[in-house]
């Protein structure tokens, strides 16, 4: 009889010894060969007259087998887990320095964006750029990324905020070992950090605003998909929907209502929208607050084949765009996430070769609609 088996090396070996070891007064040959980088087990009886045994042998090379290969899945899983959340930008030549950057969401459109700003940014003033990936589910990552970049003594930090508590603590920590930090997207404004990059969320809030008197023709029911956001996030969400109502608060015929909903899964998102539909007949628009969730709000429309209703949010993704050019989505914010991602290389630079920096970096948002969607299309394709 014969085990097929991934184990390799000593932890196979100590597998044989446990086998050998099991043989009492019987006889049992254990073998272990290697065939095409295949390790195989042979368990032969050569006397056996107890089958009672050799069924609870083979039970127990089966449950050990198992055993180790989920350990090793469970390794390989995170090993790989590790390589994704890491990564580093080296110029061509010697980095004159080395800086640590803390990101969010690493597959989100908008932080795709900033790397290209920072691998821009490192060619140009010769700087290699460590980065690693935080999930915003996950703020004790935020922590141990930005105690590792301190103790590792790197030249400059790039971080968002989960926190003005906790992460701020940790910038001046930074600070105060003479390691300049720069927060983007999100602030510590009690900290000690040099710089902040981002855009204001008040006028891209505004700039909604605008969107929804057009798309509405001054009236109209309207729903904010408000997503439950966590830490600093949640004043920066806040601040865009100011913005919001500030603008259409002379307008009293749009009825704006907002709805909250679980961000941490796509089913949240889709319940809260398909309960709309079903239970505001006079609904027309539905805004979004960041380009995830407008994202999602226009591949459920369409799929529920309800395409009459004005999105209006935020983001630039190609999908985007498409929507709308098509109509689907009626408008969105963005910024300039490119120049977010070189801005904060630039401000480290600017503090290790001159002593100071700008304290604030603002990069002007702007909107998308179908009359000129083209021009963004264009872009992205070349």
């Amino acid at each position: 009889m014969e085990i097929k088996s991934m184990l390799c090396g000593p932890l196979s070996e100590n597998l044989v010894n446990i086998l050998k070891s099991l043989r009492f007064k019987y006889t049992i040959m254990v073998r272990l060969y290697n065939h095409n980088g295949i390790i195989w087990i042979k368990v032969k009886r050569i006397h056996m007259k107890n089958k009672f045994f050799v069924t609870f042998v083979l039970f127990l090379v089966i449950l050990i087998l198992t055993t180790t290969g989920v350990i090793f899945y469970r390794i390989r899983s995170t090993l790989k887990d590790t390589r994704h959340n890491t990564g580093i930008i080296v110029p061509d030549q010697i980095p004159e320095y080395h800086f640590a950057m803390i990101c969010k969401d690493d597959d989100a459109p908008a932080w795709l964006s900033i790397k290209k700003g920072v691998e821009r940014a490192s060619k140009e003033f010769n700087v290699a750029v460590e980065f690693n990936t935080v999930s915003t589910s996950n703020e004790e990552d935020l922590y141990k990324y930005l105690d590792i970049a301190i103790a590792s003594k790197v030249d400059g930090i790039v971080t968002y905020v989960w926190d003005d508590g906790q992460t701020g603590l940790l910038i001046d920590r930074a600070m105060e070992e003479g390691i300049p930090v720069v927060t983007i997207g999100t602030d510590a404004k009690e900290s000690k950090r040099i710089a902040y990059v981002g855009e204001n969320k008040y006028t891209s809030g505004v700039q909604l605003g605008r969107m929804i008197i057009a798309a509405t023709e001054k009236k109209g029911e309207v729903v904010l998909l408000d997503s439950n956001k966590k830490g600093n996030e949640v004043m920066a969400q806040n601040l865009m929907i100011m913005g919001i109502r500030d603008i259409i608060k002379d307008y009293p015929d749009i009825h704006m209502t907002t709805v909250e909903y679980d961000s941490s899964n796509f089913l949240g998102i889709e319940d809260a929208v398909s309960t709309l539909i079903k239970d505001n007949p006079e609904l027309s628009t539905l805004v979004c607050t960041s380009e995830k969730d407008t994202l999602a709000v226009a591949d459920i429309l369409v799929d529920l084949n309800k395409v009459g209703y004005n999105i209006i949010g935020y983001g630039n993704s190609s999908e985007l765009l498409r929507y709308i050019e098509r109509g689907v989505v009626f408008g969105t914010v963005n910024v300039d996430h490119e120049q977010m991602g070189y801005d904060t290389i630039r401000a480290l630079v600017d503090v290790r070769q001159n002593d100071r920096t700008s304290a604030y970096f603002k990069v002007d948002s702007f909107t998308i609609t179908k009359q000129n969607v083209s021009k963004y299309i264009k872009s992205g394709e070349e």
